[in-house]
């Protein structure tokens, strides 16, 4: 899922203020460089030219549909949770880390933190497989931003695009058989093993473009893998919009734009119920729930922190979604009704991105 902070690049994007730059870094402006030159709002374009390792050599990349052998992989002590009951069960709960000074993917399960990607590039938003078997990601190890799967014991890693300006923003269907993803301001469904790739919705100009069609930005698909709800960003009057739309393209409706602000990275529940989204409103940043018909608004969080990304458990009992209300970025889950908020994660780095798996 995409996540902002423009103010201090010359954007002037109001809410994105310099907080919001700070709290969640540089890295995020540069993964999302080929959608934001598009949609018009002006980020850092990506940096890299391939994969190196420590030493400074530069190691090819798997081309599209090749698979590479097992990483070594990191495995550290499970975090204190804090007031998270142990009867409660997390599942797996893949994530963002640049506690390694690096973007890399993490998988936090009852016993521990395991670096599934372990690269020196910078890896992110992932998605976990409805099987809980395996991972998606976006990765700039080829200097752009493309989609990779591998298995969770870090196995099988496998290149499923190879656009030029970079893809980004993975989520698999509910039955696992297709792959949503953002492509510069477009959102396009592919199957699962990167083959027949299609558009959904294409980028359309800002300025003669319907309410949610300046410029795409994925969220999640629907239970019924029927429709997708994404957020659209308008740089020219300052808001961002939730919205949702049919995977064969019609049916594009506006599910949050008031009152004005910034609603971004929406997230369906599981039951269809209901879309968690972030609002941004003068700086203050606060996970929300709203009906798919843009109906029952509720705020779950309520805080002073900048909480963002909210991703749900396969079961729909919980929330996770990333916070800085320690000081730094780390992983938090709550209830639906914003009750039960119990800490996951405690690196000292940013964690956040969270994708929830069975």
């Amino acid at each position: 899922m995409v996540s902002f902070a423009c103010q201090g690049t010359g954007s002037g994007l109001g809410p994105w203020g310099e907080q919001e730059l700070a709290q969640e870094e540089s890295q995020a402006l540069t993964r999302f460089a080929a959608i934001i030159a598009l949609v018009g709002v002006l980020l850092v374009s990506a940096c890299g030219g391939g994969e190196k390792t420590p030493e400074g050599v530069v190691v090819p990349s798997p081309t599209v549909g090749s698979a590479s052998p097992i990483p070594t992989r990191t495995v550290v002590s499970a975090t204190p949770v804090g007031a998270l009951e142990a009867t409660v069960p997390i599942g797996k709960i893949g994530f963002s880390s640049r506690r390694d000074g690096n973007g890399e993917i993490y998988l936090l399960t009852a016993e521990g933190e395991t670096n599934i990607t372990n690269n020196p590039a910078e890896d992110a938003e992932c998605d976990l497989s409805p099987d809980g078997k395996k991972l998606i990601f976006a990765s700039d190890r080829e200097g752009t931003y493309h989609i990779y799967v591998l298995n969770l014991d870090g196995s099988g890693l496998t290149k499923l695009t190879d656009a030029p300006a970079g893809d980004f923003s993975p989520e698999w269907s509910p039955d696992g058989r297709r792959i949503a993803f953002g492509r510069t301001g477009a959102i396009m469904v592919m199957d699962s093993d990167g083959s027949n790739v299609q558009p959904v919705m294409e980028l359309r100009p800002e300025a003669s473009a319907e309410p949610c069609g300046a410029g795409a930005f994925l969220g999640d698909w629907s239970p019924d893998g029927k429709q997708l709800t994404f957020y659209a960003a308008d740089v020219t009057t300052g808001l961002g919009q939730v919205c949702t739309i049919n995977v064969d393209g019609s049916g594009l409706r506006v599910v949050a734009s008031e009152p004005p602000g910034y609603h971004v990275e929406p997230a369906w529940s599981p039951d269809g119920e209901w879309i968690a989204y972030r609002f941004i409103e003068d700086q203050n940043h606060e996970i929300y729930l709203v009906k798919p018909d843009g109906s029952s608004r509720i705020n779950l969080t309520s805080h002073p922190a900048t909480d963002i990304e909210p991703a749900w458990s396969p079961d729909g009992m919980w929330i996770a979604f990333g916070s800085d209300r320690t000081g730094a970025f780390d992983l938090y889950m709550m209830k639906p009704d914003g009750s039960g908020a119990a800490r996951l994660t405690t690196s000292g780095g940013k964690d956040s991105e969270p994708c929830w798996g069975p």
